[in-house]
């Protein structure tokens, strides 16, 4: 903010046009630089001029430009241009180990600690935004851990306390009138973080071994040795939570929305850990069928705890403005109850008619290239035999899926 007001050294034109890139999204403000356009086609005006502008940033690595290729690297994903956003996001992590944002610096002068600061939370978003992307895409993770040695503590905690309220536009009408007012709470913005940075590791790991090219040739035992391994890291993760950042949506205040994510991932791991080895021929091995009981009745639970969290999200923030690794958890608990439970249960018919709401807001939202994954479930229920009433999806743009072979 210093920078942006002063003219200094950590913002410039191509950081400016990410940012605002990514602020059309989430905004219902209306405007003449739009020219009448959709919502979700407002942000097209700051993309081209990101592009435009790219040429003269790309040989000379700054802190606003890898923070600008990463921006606009993760608004274009959840916007419908996939390989832009692959791209971009490509040429933002090369640019971190350019300027050593990888290498932590612990003799660096005071003045220096300041952008070392920098390059350590700009190493460290990076990677976690890597992880939801290789996801959300199906994509090999192109940030490995061992590249660099940056610690994970950070010197500034000031965010921890600050206040968190919803933002609310005085200069446009909101889309959903019903929404209560928001009693603030703090934002625990680092530690939460912190959370989410050690289940970004456990999702490398879960790609890396379940979901690679190499892990088809790996060995049974190997193969249910490492997923033993994730499945206490992952509980340890889940025993050894913070108690503020526990929640339990049937009789807790919903918390701010980036403390919802770390639980939407942890249950969306837990399923892609155990759904790898319910995919037949996937590996070169079948588990026993106690055990494969054992995994679908995890899957379903997870797939459950998804709906309650995202249930409560809507209720309180609506889905317009979710982060795209919520819709990715949504996507993943739909496959699950529509592949693992019995479709006649009333409480799975309510579960599957209501994450599929939550997809299709969330399509209309700021996800907004997102229409084939509808259809490929809508033409999965259709197999099964279960469409609920009142089901209907456009015409396919996008495909996201599951982890795929890297």
């Amino acid at each position: 903010m210093d920078s942006l007001v002063k003219n200094g050294p950590y913002v410039n034109k191509l950081l400016l046009n990410a940012l605002y890139l990514q602020n059309s999204m989430y905004s219902d403000r209306k405007s003449s630089l739009f020219d009448g356009r959709e919502s979700n086609s407002r942000g097209s005006v700051f993309y081209e001029r990101f592009k435009s502008l790219l040429p003269n940033y790309i040989d000379k690595p700054t802190i606003p430009t890898v923070v600008a290729l990463l921006t606009c690297g993760a608004c274009l994903v959840p916007y419908g241009y996939q390989s832009a956003g692959w791209a971009l996001s490509g040429m933002g992590y090369q640019m971190i180990v350019d300027l050593g944002c990888h290498l932590d610096n612990p003799a660096a002068s005071k003045a220096a600690a300041i952008e070392q600061e920098m390059k350590k939370r700009i190493y460290w978003g990076a990677f976690v935004g890597d992880k939801f992307q290789s996801l959300f895409l199906g994509r090999p993770i192109a940030m490995h851990e061992s590249t660099g040695n940056v610690k994970q503590k950070y010197l500034d905690s000031f965010e921890e306390m600050e206040e968190w309220t919803p933002y609310v536009d005085t200069l446009c009408q909101p889309d959903d009138g019903s929404l209560q007012p928001y009693r603030g709470q703090p934002s625990r913005a680092v530690s939460t973080f912190q959370t989410l940075l050690q289940l970004s590791k456990i999702a490398a790991r879960i790609i890396q071994a379940f979901y690679s090219v190499g892990s088809l040739t790996s060995s049974e035992s190997a193969l249910l040795r490492i997923k033993s391994e994730i499945t206490e890291g992952l509980s340890y993760w889940w025993d050894n939570l913070p108690s503020w950042l526990l929640f339990d949506p049937r009789v807790d205040t919903t918390p701010p929305p980036h403390q919802i994510t770390p639980h939407a991932l942890y249950w969306t791991l837990l399923i892609l850990t155990e759904q790898a080895f319910l995919n037949r021929g996937r590996f070169n091995f079948t588990l026993d069928p106690d055990s494969a009981e054992t995994s679908r009745k995890l899957c379903i639970q997870a797939a459950l705890r998804i709906w309650r969290l995202v249930e409560a999200y809507k209720q309180v923030f609506t889905l317009r403005r979710a982060q795209y690794g919520i819709w990715y958890a949504t996507y993943c608990a739909a496959l699950v109850i529509l592949q693992h439970t019995s479709h006649d249960s009333n409480e799975y018919a309510a579960c599957i008619q209501f994450l599929w709401s939550a997809l299709s807001e969330y399509q209309k939202g700021t996800c907004y290239g997102l229409k084939r994954p509808l259809k490929l479930l809508k033409s999965l229920m259709r197999r099964l035999g279960s469409v609920p009433a009142g089901i209907e999806v456009e015409e396919p743009v996008l495909i996201c899926s599951t982890p795929t072979e890297s």
